[in-house]
């Protein structure tokens, strides 16, 4: 009894790990393209040691792969907010090592931006130091708690997006009128967001990015407006 119970507790392991090895599980949610893009490059941070502990000795790289892996996909969103604030936050901290113990953000209220925000800078909303303002859009405001010092970081121009947005509203459209969404929408709408990613992770951010200090920012934690996530909406669509 014990050898089957071991026998059948080791099955689906061992069919697990062949997978893993057949597929490159670890690689196969990470676009290749992504790797070598010259915003992908990863940032630098640091952090305490333990619950109780002290500033840690050495920092951390921080990438997007990293990103994707905790968000759960790679998609224009966590690009948009990786490549604005990896070109901010540093900004903040002469050694340009991001402190993710000093840091408050604004963000919109979206899965991908909310996500990369928190997990880039350590600000979180049950802290207080995390806030949410829809009229944001894609840009965010990040400011050092121990100086004050703030900066708002956004795209100098988004046109690049219109295909993009445009089909993202003609599914929320369908959703909200009861239509069907068709695998070819699910299809198109990821074909435009991985464009959207290779023009942001590939165009110099001194032209992609308008960086602003702001001047006297005072910050205001606000959560109005929780809301469900939009990004499990078409989950069960086949492919």
């Amino acid at each position: 009894m014990k050898l089957l119970f071991a026998s059948l507790l080791a099955t689906p392991l061992l069919l697990l790990a062949q997978e893993s090895t057949a597929l490159n599980i670890d690689d196969a949610f990470y676009k290749s393209s992504v790797k070598n893009a010259p915003n992908a490059k990863p940032i630098l941070v640091k952090d305490t040691d333990s619950a109780m502990g002290r500033y840690n000795l050495h920092a951390k790289k921080l990438d997007i792969k990293t990103l994707a892996r905790a968000h759960g996909h790679l998609c224009d969103g966590l690009v948009l907010a990786y490549v604005e604030l990896a070109n901010t936050l540093p900004k903040l901290f002469s050694d340009g090592i991001v402190d993710r113990t000093d840091l408050r953000v604004v963000a919109k209220n979206s899965p991908c931006l909310v996500d990369t925000s928190a997990l880039m800078s350590g600000a979180r909303i049950n802290h207080g130091t995390l806030s949410l303002d829809n009229s944001l859009g894609g840009s965010f405001i990040v400011q050092k708690i121990s100086t004050g010092e703030a900066y708002r970081v956004s795209l100098a121009d988004t046109s690049f997006l219109k295909d993009l947005k445009s089909k993202e509203k003609e599914i929320k459209a369908k959703r909200k009128q009861h239509k069907k969404v068709t695998p070819k929408d699910i299809d198109t709408v990821e074909a435009l967001a991985f464009r959207a990613m290779k023009h942001m992770l590939n165009t110099d951010p001194k032209q992609l990015l308008k960086i602003t200090r702001l001047k006297n920012y005072k910050y205001t934690f606000n959560i109005d407006d929780i809301g469900s996530r939009s990004d499990i909406v078409n989950k069960n669509i086949k492919r």
